[in-house]
């Protein structure tokens, strides 16, 4: 049960938020990808974190930060291939940061989650030193390992549980990496909390929307409101339409909190809306779900990687 908490109260805010990493890939002037060249790039061996609880800024060594990291962005529980993945993943995702001159911290708004020693305790209680050695084995793998695309490290993204099939970073944020295609997770389905269904009020929609667009406008007749939806081939939203507006899939993920960017939205009667989502999160990347899944058939961190990351390399420090 705690790994579930982890996943609808951490990833909430990770999975929802639009970090600043993607000011690249939204910038409109830019005709790239941000990994199109080889580049010449220290490594670092430590890194200053701003923890926003306290504001203050702490030195912490690759391997620590990742420690805290896998506390606060997996369930501990997963297989140990898969918890090597994410911790390289999470390597890549912070270097990838530090080239594009992002200020690290752990404000996942802006950044990825991070947990303290003192706040993994306190999150864990009794289970923090049963996980600790498994942790801290992958966080050592973590901190030697970077993914590269051409020559640089990735936006390593990743996500909770996919759709089925992991979806594509143009589908959420309108730009195309090459190594961030569709591949096939069809075992996500089997997690048990792969389909959610729920509702959301007429008023809450209005109110969210005309917060960011005063200007909006909706008709008067509530099924109506959203027409006009358009999916990719895996299923995801790419567009759809609410009222006069027409929102990607991604801008309804984030406006609206929803669980996935594979979502539908139907009136159900009155003021009431029902949203039926499939998996959790963007679902571009790596998902953490499947490479559970993939860990336990037999598969390595560096097959759950090259799997989930189309074209990459892994580079050992």
């Amino acid at each position: 049960m705690r790994d579930y908490i982890i996943i609808a109260v951490i990833f909430a805010a990770l999975l929802f938020a639009t970090p600043a990493v993607f000011a690249v890939i939204y910038d409109e002037t830019k005709t790239t990808s941000p990994a199109e060249a080889p580049i010449d790039f220290d490594f670092p061996e430590k890194i200053s974190l701003l923890l926003t609880d306290s504001d203050e800024v702490t030195e912490l060594s690759i391997e620590e930060y990742l420690i805290g990291c896998l506390f606060a962005q997996i369930p501990v529980t997963y297989h140990e291939q898969a918890l090597k993945a994410q911790a390289i993943a999470a390597h890549t995702y912070l270097l990838r940061l530090i080239l594009d001159g992002v200020e690290i911290s752990d404000d996942p708004t802006v950044f990825q989650p991070y947990f303290s020693e003192e706040k993994s305790r306190e999150h864990y209680g009794d289970e923090y030193e049963k996980h600790l050695k498994k942790i801290k084995a992958a966080a050592q793998y973590g901190a030697q390992r970077v993914i590269v695309f051409n020559g640089e490290p990735i936006y390593a993204v990743y996500h909770s549980i996919s759709a089925g099939v992991t979806n594509t970073a143009q589908s959420v944020w309108g730009r195309d990496l090459a190594y961030l295609k569709s591949v096939e997770s069809s075992w996500d389905r089997e997690h048990p909390d792969f389909l959610c269904i729920n509702e959301i009020t007429a008023e809450t929609i209005r109110m969210t929307v005309f917060y960011h667009n005063r200007t909006a406008s909706m008709p008067v007749d509530y099924s109506l409101w959203f027409t006009e939806t358009a999916k990719n081939d895996f299923g995801y939203v790419i567009s759809i339409k609410l009222g006069e507006s027409l929102f990607s899939g991604g801008d309804m993920w984030r406006l609206f909190n929803l669980r996935s960017t594979s979502f539908d939205i139907t009136h159900k009667n009155g003021e009431i809306f029902v949203i039926e989502s499939r998996g959790f999160g963007h679902g571009a990347g790596l998902s953490q779900y499947g490479a559970d899944v993939l860990g336990r058939r037999g598969f390595s961190y560096e097959e759950i990687i090259k799997h989930y990351y189309t074209g990459v390399s892994l580079l050992h420090l």
